[in-house]
């Protein structure tokens, strides 16, 4: 009974550690202006793709043209997302490796 009492104050203690790591690196203003930087070029690049997408659509003369667009608009955009998804994910492996450093 008294060692269950110990292993869960160390999980309790562990959490509160944990949780207190997170929250110093969630509000680290250099971190914030990072990721602020990143998704602002996230977010132009998503412009210039539907910049790119309206031209094409435009200048489209028959659904052939049409659906070229369409086929070169998926590949930008799956490409911009697996780019977001490879940056979310190195993200999270550095929040990992610094928390595992605080402990």
């Amino acid at each position: 009974m008294i060692a269950k009492k110990y292993i869960l104050l160390t999980i309790t203690y562990s959490a509160f550690l944990l949780i207190s790591a997170i929250a110093v690196a969630d509000h680290d203003p250099a971190t914030f202006q990072a990721d602020k930087d990143q998704h602002i070029a996230n977010i132009l690049e998503r412009i210039q793709i539907d910049q790119k997408d309206l031209s094409c659509v435009q200048a489209a003369q028959d659904h052939e043209a049409l659906k070229a667009c369409r086929i070169t608009i998926k590949e930008d955009r799956d490409t911009l997302e697996t780019k977001v998804k490879a940056q979310t994910d190195d993200k999270k492996a550095q929040k990992g490796a610094k928390n595992k450093e605080k402990q």
